[in-house]
């Protein structure tokens, strides 16, 4: 299909107006004067020069949005045949309205109407986003690419601002590349210190690209199930590591689901930013440099807290957690939000589910049984207890044989970094770890957490559906059977394919680090990689040491750590919805052994 095609498909489908390009225009527009005024460490022009333009613009928009508002109720009259899409694209919303009004209201704020100006923007963007989704004009998974390309180049332009890193230590594009795709697939693997690297304006961009790519893939779930259907269910449309089809569609309503997600999300951050205010030492060695104040304690808490629920493992101190190697805010704040954030939404909802049901005495319908935990959590749950007991015991030998630590750090560095395998935290530096402990490391970091989670890996449902198998195989069962379940063979295909791509792509990029970089050693490449793919963000201290073609590989595993599982489903979920093929070929055996 040509371009002229497509944009000619895309007008008709959505019934866009000039009215709405305009407002898109003006919206975008008044994002420059935004730039100009806070992207600097002074002011590109004069101040008031650049709020006059804003108050412009601003005017400008809400004539617009004027005019639209008079359309719709003349259409609304004649009770106009619109599509639904045309609909949300077009009219318009309660949002707009009440930004505008509150930007007209307070215009001598210049940070208020920023503010408006980028909420008006975004307004758009989702509006651009659900439209692709929706319509049949891009594939599903193209789209889902295409959101994490874009949103990696906006926060790249926004780090290479002058005000995003101290005066005289500006960012290169390769490295802001870099950070900002760390960022959003919460890896935490960086090239410079986040702390001394990054002025707050940098930290914050940094943060909020975290939170997008926490968050942004289970929305995207959410409305790629929707559009798609319940042929799936939710949940199987945002990983492909699922342990069973009956997704979040038979649990909650899409709308509960993103509602559940966001409250539990920033109430869990915000619980876990509180304790860390009241229970942080005055200071510590490696603290941040700016610790003094109560408001910047209080924001160093909260981006410690986002990033660790969302796995990512930045942190603003000199030396990750080690200077809090023994706190016990280390181990009973930070673990537990690393955990929540690993173990699954869907998890999260089904125990969530199963409290309430013993509190108000909930039976499941037509039954006199309480609703109990359903497959997926319990295999999940049963996975991440086996796998946090083998990790435990295991790096703890390692730390007592090889590295000589004592015995009460070598069961507090233990515990941390086997639950760490999904964040970038570390209470030791790995390189100072027995090579049993990093051998351990690597294989819970290819591991990951549980599917429907901010944590990459090939998610513990795929490591469980592939031991049972094997299992199963070894005692002579034909099918995988799991608490008196049997799950699918189209199951089994799936996660054995995600395992196959995830070793691929570790070779790859392997590969392509060893060439370029013959002075490292193998283990550390295979540490660094496999810690990039898993998005999890331990390094053996070789990350600011890469070359250009090293770093673009690294962000490369990131990027495919991170979309990689979910663009594979969201394609098997099209063609599967094309129809299954109606012949088979002739069944043969070949040798295995």
């Amino acid at each position: 299909m040509t371009l002229g095609k497509r944009r000619k498909l895309l007008n008709s489908h959505t019934g866009l107006d000039t009215t709405v390009r305009w407002r898109f225009v003006v919206a975008m527009a008044m994002n420059i004067p935004t730039l100009l005024r806070y992207g600097a460490h002074e002011p590109v022009g004069s101040p008031t020069v650049l709020h006059g333009i804003h108050i412009g613009l601003l005017a400008i928009y809400a004539v617009l949005l004027a005019i639209a508002h008079r359309r719709d109720a003349r259409e609304d009259d004649r009770d106009s045949p619109r599509s639904m899409v045309s609909r949300f694209l077009t009219r318009v919303s309660r949002p707009e309205v009440i930004f505008v009004i509150a930007g007209l209201v307070f215009c001598w704020f210049e940070a208020l109407i920023a503010m408006v100006g980028l909420a008006l923007s975004l307004i758009y963007v989702l509006r651009g986003y659900l439209l692709l989704v929706q319509s049949s004009i891009i594939p599903s998974g193209l789209v889902f690419i295409g959101s994490f390309v874009i949103f990696i180049a906006a926060g790249t332009g926004l780090l290479m601002l002058p005000a995003a890193t101290p005066a005289g230590n500006s960012i290169g594009f390769v490295d802001s590349v870099f950070t900002i795709t760390s960022a959003i697939s919460q890896t935490g693997l960086v090239v410079r210190p986040t702390g001394d690297g990054f002025t707050r304006f940098g930290q914050i961009i940094i943060l909020i690209w975290i939170q997008v790519g926490a968050l942004g893939v289970v929305v995207f779930g959410a409305l790629l199930a929707e559009v798609i259907g319940t042929g799936f269910g939710l949940k199987a449309t945002q990983t492909i590591a699922e342990g069973t089809e009956q997704g979040w569609a038979g649990q909650l309503s899409l709308q509960k689901l993103v509602i559940f997600t966001i409250v539990i999300t920033h109430a869990f951050e915000l619980l876990g930013a509180s304790i860390l205010y009241i229970g942080w030492p005055e200071s510590w060695l490696g603290d941040p440099s700016d610790f003094a104040s109560a408001g910047d304690r209080f924001y160093h808490c909260v981006f410690f807290s986002v990033s660790a629920f969302c796995n990512a493992g930045f942190a603003t101190t000199e030396s990750s957690m080690q200077g809090l190697r023994t706190h016990w805010t280390t181990h009973t704040v930070l673990i537990p939000l690393i955990v929540l954030g690993s173990i699954g939404f869907p998890v999260l909802a089904n125990i969530r589910e199963v409290i309430m049901a013993r509190i108000r005495r909930r039976f499941v319908d037509g039954d006199r049984r309480l609703i109990r935990l359903n497959l997926n959590t319990r295999i999940i749950l049963s996975t991440w207890v086996g796998l946090y007991v083998f990790g435990f015991l295991l790096i703890f030998l390692g730390e007592i044989t090889q590295a000589d630590q004592p015995g009460a750090l070598a069961l507090l560095d233990a515990h941390f970094m086997n639950l760490n395998r999904t964040s970038g935290f570390d209470t030791i530096a790995p390189q100072e770890m027995g090579v049993l402990s990093r051998l351990v490391l690597i294989f819970l970091m290819f591991c990951g957490g549980a599917p429907g989670s901010v944590a990459g890996g090939i998610k513990l449902m795929v490591l469980a559906v592939l031991v049972l198998t094997v299992w199963s195989t070894l005692v002579g069962r034909a099918e995988t059977e799991v608490y008196g379940r049997t799950l699918p063979d189209i199951l089994v295909r799936k996660c054995a394919t995600l395992i196959v791509l995830v070793l691929a792509v570790i070779m790859s990029c392997s590969a392509i680090v060893a060439y370029n970089e013959q002075h490292i050693g193998l283990e550390p490449i295979i540490f660094e990689v496999t810690s990039a793919v898993g998005t999890t963000g331990l390094s053996m201290g070789i990350t600011s040491e890469l070359s250009t073609p090293s770093r673009w590989a690294i962000i490369v595993a990131m990027f495919l750590g991170r979309v990689g599982p979910f663009a594979v489903f969201a394609a098997l979920v099209s063609i599967t919805r094309a129809g299954r093929a109606q012949y088979a070929y002739p069944t043969e055996s070949v040798v295995v052994y």
